[in-house]
């Protein structure tokens, strides 16, 4: 299992993108847990700093799980 990725380096750009399911379920939960954490944070009330704030959170804490689970490095790519 440690060998399984689940993105593989971007052909342009920098980054990475879902190589299979487990990649895409990974995105599509990711996107449910920010869309649920906005609407609940705006649902109290919370400034739109505090928004921000928390999905900026969010996702610099996934971006290692991402970079692990990346097939290949990231670095810029022109063609």
């Amino acid at each position: 299992m440690a060998g399984d990725k689940w993105f593989r380096p971007k052909r342009f750009g920098y980054g990475a993108t879902p190589d299979n399911w487990k990649g895409w379920a990974f995105m599509v939960v990711y996107i449910a847990i920010v869309v649920a954490l906005s609407l609940i944070l705006i649902h109290k009330g919370a400034a739109a700093w505090l928004v921000i704030l928390a999905v900026l959170a969010l996702t610099g804490a996934t971006i290692p799980l991402i970079k692990a689970k990346t097939d290949g490095d990231w670095r810029w790519r022109w063609h």
